[in-house]
């Protein structure tokens, strides 16, 4: 395959890892600022909210500069967001930090995967963005174990310098790998919008929305709640969420399979239900190492396996849209993250962070009802046809 797709890749893996891995060095970083656990996890959330508004807006704003060039310049902005990181004395530098660190990351993630598609044959262009998005996939679930593991020995501003190298180096990747690619026509937010006037389509993307908001109200603050409930040590909390990471990324190819053998209605159903069972359960199996690693290990592999059947489920609601709808179901997921780690902030600071398991499993509660609703009205649909 073109070598430009894995520097691609790299790229997408090195911005999508800044925006968790914040959440495994909560404690860290807190202790270090004089700041709360709570205060900590809005640096989670400011860059969800930035990411997801800013996408779409920023993605036409450069709609007409080529794409290398845009990459380039987005690239040096990420890192100029992780050295102001690194060099961070109080929580305010930090946060304008992160905003800045998500308008560039949601500039690379957008122009990776459109240039993906055309730096390859038409008949390779499916395998190159799934090689992308594997990148995006691994970020999101390796994040967090990988600040922990790299702030707990080293510091957690090294992190951020870690990042800055490794993306200095992706970017002499760019420039010698990668060829000149012309900017593509984009379609304007509000007709984007527009297309969620569909009820099936809207309770589709809300299934993701409430899905991460559920998650993100506990797995953000997962550092506490394993200090708190279970004793475990500083290393050993590391392994649990390494553990959680792979378990996600197995999770996305079972969910894959199971999308294929059992249909995306009845996997989505399952996975939630199950998800909503593993975050009740929590508060009840902390206090074993054993208990809590199987919990940690479903909760991980299902909360991933879930986006297959859903990016199935778009496709097929809205077939003249898809490519809209998969836009705007990545800020849909942003905004769940967004809320759920603020709404985690909220909760561990005014009451203790069991709370954020009860929370967090009423939530994924009502993304099932809302799947169960997505189904109902696609079975209309067909029985009035």
């Amino acid at each position: 395959m073109n070598i430009g797709i894995f520097i691609l890749t790299i790229v997408t893996f090195v911005s999508g890892t800044v925006e968790f891995m914040i959440a495994g060095m909560l404690d860290i970083i807190a202790k270090d600022l004089g700041i709360s656990n709570g205060a900590v996890g809005q640096l989670v959330s400011i860059f969800s909210i930035v990411f997801a508004i800013g996408t779409p807006i920023l993605v036409a704003l450069t709609s007409k500069m080529e794409r290398r060039k845009l990459l380039l310049i987005a690239m040096s902005v990420f890192i100029l967001g992780n050295i102001l990181s690194f060099f961070s004395p109080n929580f305010t530098t930090l946060l304008l930090a992160r905003i800045i660190l998500a308008a560039s990351c949601s500039i690379v993630i957008v122009v990776s995967i459109t240039t993906a598609a055309n730096i390859v044959t038409p008949e390779m262009r499916g395998r190159a963005i799934g090689v992308i998005f594997m990148g995006i996939s691994s970020s999101l679930v390796l994040g967090v174990p990988l600040g922990r593991l790299v702030g707990q020995h080293f510091g957690w501003r090294m992190t951020f310098l870690l990042l800055a190298l490794l993306s200095l180096i992706s970017m002499a990747g760019i420039m010698k790998f990668l060829p000149k690619v012309p900017p593509q026509p984009t379609v304007p937010v509000k007709e984007q919008l527009a297309t969620l006037k569909s009820k099936t389509v809207l309770s589709i993307q809300l299934i993701s929305f409430l899905e991460l908001t559920g998650h993100f109200t506990i797995y953000t603050y997962l550092t506490p709640l394993l200090q708190q409930t279970t004793g475990l040590s500083t290393n050993m909390i590391s392994i649990v969420l390494v553990v959680m990471g792979i378990s996600g990324i197995i999770g996305g190819g079972i969910g894959g399979w199971a999308s294929d053998k059992f249909g995306g209605d009845r996997t989505i159903i399952v996975i939630l239900g199950l998800l909503a069972v593993s975050l009740f359960s929590l508060p009840y199996t902390a206090k074993s190492t054993v208990s809590i690693l199987i919990v940690v290990i479903l909760w991980g592999a299902l909360t991933w396996a879930i986006s297959p059947s859903i990016q199935d489920k778009l496709a097929k609601a809205a077939p003249d849209t898809a490519d809209i709808q998969i836009g705007l179901n990545n800020s849909f997921s942003q905004f769940g993250i967004a809320l759920g780690s603020s709404l985690g902030g909220i909760l561990i600071n005014n009451f203790s962070v069991i709370t954020n398991t009860w929370v967090s499993g009423i939530i994924v509660t009502l993304a099932l009802c809302s799947a169960i609703y997505s189904v109902q009205k696609k079975h209309k649909v067909v029985l009035t046809n």
